[in-house]
């Protein structure tokens, strides 16, 4: 539970790349309208509240505080649900994804009820053709959307929705804060790659953390792709070879970007 959303740092980056792009403007511009449309038929918090939030948003300086109110999403929500910039990884013990299995491929103790013969044995088989790039692990998963709503009081409240189970390839990635990038530069540093993964294989759920893992009391960036096994069952390590190429090729760039030292990922 929060009282206010928080507040994305430095967001020129992740902004001018969606100005560059005219398919980008025009998926932005279809994802509100639709939020807008479905949000205010299941919502109506009454004429006091939409006051208090727009009176609080003008005060504040915070669109995302009203554009939560008009269409239930942040601005950063909207660019995730148009497909603009991934989703955020909350780290291997987050809520979202949720991770079904050890590094070894095993069902976690708590996870087992939870999972199908049929989901285990397509992942597992998955985990045992594929060979992993270096610095990534597959891992069964549980994908959600985050829904951000308003309470009384003003509080904020999560909920998740949309489960989608699949196999998901967890790479490590250079440190980008010690570079002194936000979260919202660091975006921008992974946007050409989230684009091509997108083009490569259209229907998986891209995550992205800045500073979500650690080895050696030395922290390092993660990208998660989730690709569901109801979607791409036939064609799994046909996309995964694929989308190692690409995450690979933006690991060397920030390599290039993070200078001379060699970076200790896991």
């Amino acid at each position: 539970m929060q009282t206010v959303l928080p507040r994305e740092e430095a967001v020129e980056g992740v902004i001018s790349k969606v100005l560059e792009s005219q398919e980008a403007c025009d998926r932005l511009n279809e994802v509100f309208y639709e939020h807008l449309e479905n949000y205010q038929e299941i919502n109506d918090d009454g004429d006091r509240h939409f006051a208090e939030v727009l009176l609080q948003a003008y005060k504040n300086g915070d669109v995302s505080a009203l554009l939560l109110e008009l269409c239930g999403g942040s601005m950063f929500d909207l660019l995730r649900d148009a497909y603009l910039i991934p989703k955020k990884f909350h780290g291997k013990s987050g809520e979202n994804p949720v991770l079904l299995t050890d590094v070894e491929g095993k069902l976690l103790e708590s996870k087992k009820r939870e999972v199908t013969a049929r989901e285990y044995e397509k992942f597992h088989e998955t985990y045992r053709q594929h060979q992993c790039a270096p610095r990534s692990k597959l891992y069964l998963a549980d994908g959600y959307d985050i829904v951000r709503s308003y309470t009384e009081g003003m509080q904020i409240q999560e909920k998740k929705e949309n489960k989608k189970r699949g196999v998901m390839a967890l790479y490590a990635l250079p440190d980008t804060r010690k570079l002194g990038l936000t979260e919202a530069q660091a975006y921008a540093v992974v946007w050409d790659t989230f684009q091509k993964i997108q083009k490569q294989a259209p229907r998986v759920e891209v995550y992205y953390g800045q500073d979500t893992g650690e080895k050696r009391q030395k922290g390092f960036d993660k990208i998660g792709v989730l690709l569901p096994i109801h979607g791409f069952e036939k064609r799994m390590l046909h996309h995964l070879d694929e989308i190692d190429g690409i995450v690979l090729s933006c690991r060397e760039k920030m390599m290039k970007k993070a200078g001379a030292e060699s970076l200790d990922l896991e």
